[in-house]
């Protein structure tokens, strides 16, 4: 079959060549161009397909006359100007083998992209092209040879098969890489269901495909069709076609006589054929030797496992048998790969011999069967049947009686234990065990004696010096027991933990190191706890968090928002919690960073002032900004948190008239002073509608720091790597409120994210990592391949902005880490595959220069959103 293929495509290659004519006629004069009488030689027809259904209909319009006129005029050599002519193509004579190229790719002018035509196109089986000739012959027939396949969607992707006849027997074959299958006497492989009316079909010119013959006319008159008889084959995906000629008129011309077939090839053809041959002949007697060696060693070793199993059992009389494990023979018996050796040490005891507990992980093997196995094997140990273990049957024995005695007992001492946890111990001899033990003790389900996990009974109440805990440490709770039950459970627990047992007897006294280390504990935690008392009483409205009303003229002082938070965390903290969480930092150390050493000046904002109703509010958070307290809290603080009062950063309610008049600290605000207090508390209602309030601080906000800091952290968030952001696929024209205000919104980074795509209510969704530095045009790319979105299709927002210029980065429109896009498919464009576009991609695309790339420098990010970020750092 090698030999067939490679002599076949040879052939074709040494045969398909053409002899062409190309004319062109001036319309007033009638004379041809010299450049007709030119013979041309071709390997293949090229064929439109485009608005056309069959082969015959491609041939008429490739050798239809073509109008030259217009601008298209053609310059006559005899007439001397450019005259309107007419120009075709005419065939001088035919290759034994006719290559027909099918045009199935076209250029998209509008989307500068090419696509594939899927339409269904027919060709016929045998083909008579005799009528095609310049000098028509009466018949020419040619018989359908191989079909080129090329399978996908796209222009610049998808896979290629071949379908070839054999000449010999008609039987087509389908070569796809290196695997040929076999297709039946169809091109296309026979279809189940239609051999019973494949007669019907031919009759009324249907193939076995179940393609349908176009019988009519085509309207053009240079050739006759070809018979209706024919048998029709249709494809979507078939891109060349090669016919080869079967039979010539027996009156042709000297030119015909060169379409005769020369079967001989080149010797060196001859070589390298036989040569492959050789080799692929070796190859196959190789693997039918490798293969029938295989095949003679499993039938042998089933004959050898189905004879050693057919004499396995032991007889019931027999008192010479051997015992093997189950696995190793399981193993031995299922694998085509034996076990080297025998091995029965998983069932052998530590006496070394053979337990009664294992005896489900064990086989009797008569003498006969263990002989052939340790004879081919080996290994070991030989376990016969007079190496059963009477130890481990004693020691069954004993621990299944024991068992019942200790179920028997403890049956009648649980009236006892259940008395001693209510507190009702009788008169005499007691003993401390550990409260939670004797609990779970009296709860066990599995009445047997404890197993070696279990802890002793007074495990919980010896401390590290090996004395008795004091009752209120940790764990160290503890109920007396009597002598009795005392005397049942030392006895019952393991004996490899007995040693480790220690007895308590009523009226041990604690540890007196351990009782002074509580103590102190406690005492620390009794200062602390009063501490926190005083404090959340001093502070009742801080501790509470809620706002308070701010009145011009008074003085206040600012603290920052973190701190606060921290403070009242630790506060509040109670039970076992109360040592629990640190400090706070140093207040005084708190507010010294506030102030920058350049200027002198604060380095953060106080948060904003509500006025709603006539009341002054500050806006409260738990991490941002500069929070107001009052002078009486701050005299507090200092005093509780070791700070000097005069250190304080102070702050006054005042008014702008405008916006844009207020500076925070600005010298040149109007703070309202005492003399003016009483109007101003009088006429607030007016006063709060005609101008604005904010925080006068001392010292003042430094703009400029804040500002350079701000920049900087802005840039650190333009600069990230690998990071998710989250695109919705929006389904309506709208994108949801909710997912329009979702990037507002404060997301974890350390949450996972998956790439697949998942649906919700608005459509599908999809994380995607990207980089700051990430063009808008490989982000679509992304959408593409994710949401299967043509890029020209994507409507691409952040929030209600529309995202445009590919060339732009995210950095530079302002799509930061676990931002929420939302895209929208306008499906103007037609869809293509993204191989098409990645192959076609553009290396001299106008980009920003690489220097700027991702920084503020390129960036279309406004001031306001950038003080936003820094903020929310």
């Amino acid at each position: 079959m090698f030999s067939s293929w490679c002599w076949y495509w040879t052939k074709l290659k040494l045969l398909c060549s053409y002899c062409t004519l190309s004319e062109l006629r001036c319309s007033s004069c009638g004379k041809d161009s010299a450049a007709s009488s030119k013979m041309e030689d071709f390997y293949e027809l090229e064929l439109n397909i485009k608005g056309l259904n069959n082969l015959e209909e491609s041939l008429n319009d490739y050798f239809s006359e073509e109008a030259l006129d217009g601008e298209n005029q053609y310059f006559c050599e005899s007439c001397q100007k450019r005259v309107d002519a007419t120009r075709c193509i005419k065939l001088q004579s035919l290759p034994p083998v006719v290559n027909f190229q099918l045009k199935r790719y076209v250029f998209l002018p509008k989307t500068t992209t090419k696509k594939k035509i899927s339409s269904t196109f027919s060709f016929p089986g045998q083909l008579d092209l005799g009528k095609r000739l310049s000098n028509p012959t009466s018949s020419c027939s040619y018989d359908l040879a191989a079909i080129l396949i090329h399978k996908g969607t796209g222009a610049n992707s998808g896979h290629y098969v071949a379908h070839i006849k054999d000449e010999s027997n008609g039987q087509w074959w389908e070569f796809d890489d290196e695997t040929v299958s076999k297709l039946g006497l169809h091109p296309f492989g026979e279809k189940p269901g239609k051999a019973s009316n494949k007669d019907d079909q031919k009759s009324q010119g249907i193939s076995t495909a179940g393609s349908v013959t176009d019988n009519n006319s085509n309207g053009h008159q240079e050739a006759a069709p070809t018979a209706t008889t024919a048998e029709m084959f249709s494809s979507t995906d078939a891109y060349m076609l090669m016919y080869k000629c079967t039979s010539k008129d027996g009156n042709a011309t000297q030119s015909d006589k060169n379409m005769e077939i020369n079967d001989s090839l080149p010797c060196h053809l001859l070589d390298q054929i036989n040569e492959l041959n050789a080799s692929y002949k070796k190859s196959c007697e190789e693997y039918q030797s490798k293969k029938d060696s295989h095949l003679a060693y499993i039938t042998e070793r089933r004959q050898e496992v189905k004879s050693i199993l057919t004499e396995a059992p032991a007889h019931p009389e027999d008192d010479s048998y051997f015992w093997i494990s189950t696995d190793w023979l399981r193993q031995w018996a299922d694998n085509i790969t034996p076990p080297s050796s025998i091995d029965n040490g998983p069932i052998q005891c530590e006496h070394g011999k053979v337990p009664a507990s294992k005896v489900t992980s064990m086989k009797r093997l008569s003498s006969v069967a263990w002989q052939r196995l340790f004879s081919k094997y080996g290994g070991g140990p030989t376990l016969s049947s007079d190496e059963c273990c009477m130890e481990c049957l004693k020691d069954g024995a004993k621990n299944a009686v024991s068992a019942d005695v200790y179920r028997e007992r403890k049956a009648s001492l649980k009236n006892i234990a259940e008395a001693a946890l209510a507190g009702n111990c009788p008169d005499g001899p007691s003993y401390f065990i550990s409260k939670t033990w004797l609990t779970h003790w009296l709860r066990r389900k599995n009445a047997d004696i404890p197993s070696d996990a279990d802890n002793g009974p007074t495990s919980a109440l010896r401390c590290s010096h090996g004395d008795l805990l004091p009752e209120h440490a940790p764990g160290a709770k503890r109920v007396s027991v009597p002598e009795s039950l005392w005397l049942f459970l030392y006895q019952s627990v393991n004996e490899k933990k007995a040693d480790d047992i220690t007895t308590f007897p009523s009226d041990s006294q604690p540890c007196e190191i351990c009782n002074q280390e509580l103590s102190d504990v406690a005492s620390v935690e009794g200062n602390l706890r009063a501490v926190k008392l005083k404090q959340r009483q001093n502070h009742e409205k801080l501790i509470s968090g809620k706002s308070i009303a701010l009145h011009p003229g008074q003085k206040y002082y600012l603290i920052p928002s973190s701190w606060l938070s921290e403070w009242r965390a630790y506060i509040t903290a109670t039970g076992k919690n109360i040592s629990s969480l640190p400090e706070p930092q140093s207040l005084e150390a708190i507010v010294s960073s506030l102030i920058c050493e350049k200027h002198s000046r604060l380095l953060q904002r106080p948060l904003d002032l509500v006025c709603k109703r006539g009341s002054i509010t500050q806006k409260t958070s738990n991490t941002d900004g500069l929070t107001i307290i009052p002078e009486y809290d701050w005299k507090l603080f200092s005093e509780e948190w070791s700070a000097t009062p005069e250190k304080g950063i102070s702050a006054e309610i005042a008014f702008s008239k405008s916006s844009q008049d207020k500076l925070s600290g600005s010298s040149e605000a109007m703070p309202i002073m005492d003399g003016d207090l009483d109007q101003s508390l009088d006429d607030a209602d007016d006063d709060l509608g005609a101008r604005e309030p904010y925080v006068r601080t001392i010292p003042e906000v430094c703009e400029d720091c804040i500002g350079e800091r701000e920049s900087c952290a802005l840039v650190e968030k333009l600069n990230y790597q690998n990071e998710d952001i989250h695109v919705y696929l929006i389904r309506g024209k709208e994108a949801p409120k909710s997912i329009k205000e979702a990037s507002k919104a404060v997301v974890t980074s350390d949450r996972r994210a998956s790439k697949r795509s998942r649906r919700t209510s608005s459509g599908n969704s999809i994380n995607l990592k990207v980089s700051g530095s990430t063009s808008v045009y490989q982000l679509k790319l992304m959408i593409w391949e994710s949401l299967g979105i043509v890029k020209e299709n994507q409507k691409l927002h952040k929030g209600s902005v529309e995202i445009e210029d590919d060339f732009a980065t995210l950095a530079d429109k302002g799509i930061f880490a676990g931002d929420v896009l939302w895209v929208r498919d306008s499906e103007i464009y037609e869809n293509r595959d993204i191989a098409d576009e990645i192959s076609e991609q553009k290396a001299d695309t106008l980009q920003a220069e690489e220097g700027f790339r991702g920084t503020l420098l390129t960036s279309s990010v406004s001031a306001q959103l950038c003080q936003d970020i820094a903020l929310s750092e």
